[in-house]
């Protein structure tokens, strides 16, 4: 029988009612494999995945289909975001096999757990048929599958072994190496990578937006960024009418999206766009982070003051329906022939700019909304009569973490009390709902059985969101929990593996999985370890712990020679590198109690470099301005802090 109606996903839930007898990943389906000696076919995939609902329609409704999986195998749904642990190892093994990875995620197990074979999206006649030769194949071929599956078990484990450790001392600079690789691999015209279909990978910009002024105007890194930020901001993929994003371009113009969109892109371009609008003053990204935070408030915020995950692509079954519009219905609500500009600057069609006469509104040219917010506000009144796409209502760590850190960078780029309460709103929800007294944190706020602990992420994210949030408000709580998520991680993730840096993705207690995996490529979202890294950098400056500062230095040789040779899979890594020491930023450690009743808050703020509130400067002294691991000499006046700064810019 179908076992997934207790579950809490939204993605399991949607399975519930399938004739397959699915099971959630967890010791009783595991075990039962064993005790009946059947394969398991494990299935992967996420609530707001357009292939996933295909597949669903096509095989896992169909009563033929479910009856030779259920004869057949013991059926696994795994929601990827709930658990991704168990997605990392198979996606793994799927890549490891020679095979393309996606989802949905279909990966077939020795009763053991190790896998043999896999695919992403099939349709029924073709899953059938692989349904049939892999049991064929179990009951004829059982030595050499065990063979195979024994083989890709082994080859998925991470270890000390895929490192080569690199000395930083001595390493010659190669921050502008790798930024010409990555502009270099980036489209001129409309940024981002110079393929299809386009995502907006935040930690790649991130990296392009920290380099220093003079630099980053001989590379281009800060054309090559600007580029796509604005050319998504103009595009389908950012929605005109209510904000946000969706999670990647199908083309190659940021013109047509895969319309889900994800909170974990929204949080993390936050901090792009709050990055790129500090140095450039340009209204189109203050206008994108306003829009942004306000669709995240109204529709992805939760009562509980955490955020859900996501909106689904689809709604009435079809994908983008929600967000495009026929030409008939716009000219109605805006008439064509009294609203030329408006037509010529969202690109509307007579018939159509997209599928089956539908328009995607998207601009040419880098205009602002707001010049047209009385059109577009009743365009948004009429989508709102419509059938709304599915809410995925899991309220997932990390992700939040990300929108924190987001909500504080734009707080501070906009100067927005208003941003800077949403903030702390966040913040006092995430320690409420989502962290524990020692230390330990939940992996996401609803669960069903046992809780899901934390992963690296959630933890790495966390600390580094609370860390920034210290920064501008200088309140020690946030600090400690840092502190606290820090120190946990390193007890909970350290690998069993001797003199080996990084850490493990999940907890090294977790006996459910057949692999120690490590995550540590910069992808949509940055590395687990990376992250890590740079909570321990900043716990080891703030803190004068320096241990930190050398563990994180220790993480840092170990993925760098990785990060020279394929510079945009590590961009997370390089941005730390460059930022903390190849070329580190400027930073003013002070004494709080002094600045305060001084009245010097303000103009300490508007020097715009990072302010570290300390409390072991010598007697008399109020400020310490350090440069990476090089200080100046201690001072006592705000003239004489002011006078450094000038010789030090």
């Amino acid at each position: 029988m179908n076992k997934l109606q207790h579950q809490v996903s939204p993605y399991l839930l949607q399975h519930q009612h399938n004739p397959v007898h699915w099971q959630p990943w967890g010791p009783e389906a595991l075990q039962q494999a064993k005790d009946e000696d059947k394969l398991i076919l494990v299935s992967i995939g996420y609530a707001a995945c357009h292939w996933c609902h295909v597949m669903e329609k096509e095989c896992f409704e169909n009563q033929e289909v479910a009856d030779l999986m259920n004869k057949y195998f013991i059926n696994i749904k795994v929601d990827r975001e709930e658990r991704p642990d168990v997605d990392m190892i198979y996606m793994d093994a799927i890549q490891q096999m020679g095979l393309s990875g996606g989802w949905p995620l279909n990966v077939f197990l020795m009763p053991s757990q190790k896998p043999f074979y896999g695919g992403t999206y099939f349709p029924k006649a073709k899953w059938m048929n692989i349904l049939s030769s892999v049991q064929n194949a179990f009951v004829e071929h059982r030595a050499e599958l065990e063979a195979s599956a024994e083989g890709f078990a082994n080859s998925i484990s991470d270890n000390a072994s895929l490192f080569q450790i690199m000395d930083l001392e001595t390493n010659p600079s190669f921050i502008p190496t790798s930024l010409k690789i990555i502009v270099g691999n980036m489209d001129p015209v409309f940024g981002g990578m110079n393929k299809a279909p386009k995502f907006p990978l935040p930690s790649l910009l991130k990296y392009l937006e920290s380099i220093p002024s003079t630099l980053g105007k001989e590379i281009q890194s800060f054309q090559a960024s600007e580029v796509q930020l604005s050319r998504m901001a103009q595009g389908g993929i950012f929605d005109q009418l209510a904000g946000g994003f969706s999670r990647y371009s199908v083309d190659s113009e940021w013109f047509a999206p895969h319309f889900e969109k994800m909170l974990y892109d929204n949080g993390q371009l936050l901090e792009v766009y709050a990055a790129a609008y500090t140095r450039t003053k340009n209204p189109l990204y203050s206008e994108v982070l306003i829009q942004t935070i306000q669709f995240l408030n109204s529709e992805l915020r939760a009562k509980n003051g955490l955020y859900y995950a996501s909106l689904d692509a689809d709604s009435e079954g079809i994908e983008g329906l929600f967000y495009t519009w026929p030409y008939e219905k716009v000219n109605e609500i805006i008439p064509s022939l009294e609203n030329p500009e408006f037509y010529r600057t969202y690109s509307i069609l007579p018939n159509g700019n997209w599928e089956d006469a539908r328009n995607i509104l998207f601009k040419k040219e880098a205009s602002l909304n707001y010049k047209f917010k009385d059109e577009l506000s009743l365009l948004l009144a009429e989508r709102n009569t419509r059938i709304r796409p599915e809410t995925d209502i899991k309220q997932i760590l990390a992700w939040n973490a990300y929108l924190l850190a987001g909500l504080v960078a734009a707080s501070q780029a906009l100067y927005s009390a208003e941003i800077k309460q949403d903030a702390l709103n966040l913040a006092d929800a995430i320690e409420k709902h989502l962290l524990k007294l020692d230390g330990s944190c939940l992996h996401q706020a609803s669960f069903s059985g046992n809780p899901i602990e934390g992963f690296l992420d959630d933890y790495a994210a966390t600390a580094l969101a609370f860390i920034q949030l210290y920064l501008v408000t200088f309140d020690k709580k946030y600090l400690e929990i840092a502190n606290k998520l820090v120190e946990k991680a390193t007890e909970l993730f350290e690998s069993k593996e001797a003199n080996f840096a990084l850490y493990l993705y999940a907890q090294n207690k977790n006996k459910e999985l057949i692999a120690d995996k490590v995550e540590f490529t910069d992808s949509v979202c940055p590395s687990s370890n990376s992250m890590l890294c740079e909570a321990l950098l900043w716990i080891g400056l703030i803190q004068s712990q320096v241990n930190c500062t050398l563990r994180a230095q220790q993480m840092l040789e170990t993925v760098m020679s990785k990060a020279q040779s394929n510079p945009s899979y590590f961009s997370n890594w390089l941005r730390i590198y460059s930022q903390w020491f190849e070329n580190p930023q400027a930073m003013i450690k002070f004494d709080l109690t002094y600045v305060m009743d001084q009245g010097l808050m303000d103009a300490m703020r508007d020097i715009n470099r990072t302010l570290i509130p300390v409390e072991n400067l010598p007697e008399n002294k109020h400020f310490l301005v350090c440069v990476g691991n090089h200080c100046l000499a201690p001072v006592s006046t705000w003239d004489e802090l002011q006078a450094q700064w000038k010789e030090l810019i």
